[in-house]
């Protein structure tokens, strides 16, 4: 009898690379860097790991492997709504154990519009938002703009593409023009979204059955501007442009504590699981209301929010994926070493 009481469990790691950083096609795709960092974390904590990236092979690489868990960070292939439950999808089929949340939250969250219909529906603060699907339906829109402001980005795409320094308007001539170039650049629909002026904070909430908050993160501009929008002009400029702040100390304690309420409310209201990052803008009266649910948070050691909110926080970057990583396995009755 073969003893195997000491055979590593078999970890994959699916994931879409990024090539092509000429325009925002691949913003969501990750960096090699980041597989290799989250493939060294597998194998610390006693995995060997398969990288699998998201290919016309993919279907047949992981059916050949057998994987006891897989640390799925894919963001899906083409413009479709659903393209992050592509891979949870394929990885379900196989009865594979994975990293994240299921196909279902995965494509609720990527879809803006039916995030926000589903935060509103449970008495979760949200901006007020239009959904305008064609032109047409434009011309016969009453969007009160007089005096407010709004911002117009697509209905489902991460990483804020489409999301530009001028995407918010205070006419409807200029929410025209944007409304029309989301819909023919980016081939969907086009929100228009009450421009919350105060604070953008991030937070980061991870678990399961109990929930804890990662960290909260204040995020704002380092020159004064009249309208600061954490674009994707700012985010890839994000050293010089972008000043990361503890959201403790800098914003009302009455806010941090509503801030907590309505990060878990979310989290548990959309059925995610392990870990996932929620966007805010705080309003005049010092109430956050959410403008992104993202269960699928950049992982990368260099330059994503959760790294970031981890320094601020004084905890190591490495400590933070093990433990979001441990917190899945243990969802999954995966023991490690």
């Amino acid at each position: 009898m073969t003893d195997n009481s000491n055979a590593k469990h078999q970890a994959g790691i699916c994931f879409n690379l990024k090539r092509n950083t000429s325009n925002d096609v691949d913003e969501e795709y990750d960096e090699i860097e980041t597989i290799e960092f989250l493939k060294e974390r597998l194998e610390y904590l006693g995995f060997e790991v398969l990288l699998a990236e998201q290919d016309e092979n993919l279907f047949e690489k992981l059916h050949a492997h057998a994987l006891d868990f897989v640390l799925n960070i894919a963001e899906g292939k083409g413009k479709t709504r659903s393209r992050e439950s592509q891979v949870p999808c394929i990885l379900e089929w196989l009865n594979i154990p994975y990293y994240g949340s299921d196909p279902a939250s995965l494509a609720i969250t990527l879809d803006k519009w039916l995030t926000y219909v589903l935060l509103k529906n449970s008495s979760i603060p949200v901006p007020r938002m239009f959904k305008v699907e064609d032109m047409r339906q434009m011309q016969d829109m009453s969007i009160p703009l007089d005096g407010c402001k709004y911002i117009v980005k697509p209905r489902w795409e991460g990483s804020s593409k489409g999301i530009f320094n001028d995407s918010v308007v205070t006419s409807i001539a200029k929410c025209r023009d944007k409304v029309s170039y989301i819909i023919n650049t980016y081939n969907q629909p086009a929100l228009v979204e009450e421009f919350v002026e105060q604070d953008e904070i991030t937070v980061g909430v991870c678990g399961n059955e109990e929930l804890e908050i990662l960290g909260m993160m204040k995020i704002s501009q380092y020159e004064a501007v009249e309208t600061f929008v954490y674009s994707i002009e700012n985010k890839r400029d994000w050293q010089e442009k972008i000043k990361y702040e503890l959201a403790e100390g800098n914003v009302r304690e009455r806010t941090v504590t509503l801030l907590r309420q309505y990060a878990m409310a979310a989290f548990n209201v959309l059925g995610l699981r392990d870990v996932a990052r929620i966007d805010f803008r705080v309003d005049s009266a010092g109430i956050p209301k959410i403008i992104d649910v993202n269960p699928l948070p950049g992982l990368s050691p260099k330059y994503s929010d959760l790294m970031l909110m981890s320094k601020l926080h004084s905890n190591k970057f490495v400590d933070v994926i093990d433990k979001i990583i441990a917190i899945s396995l243990k969802r999954n009755k995966i023991n490690h070493k």
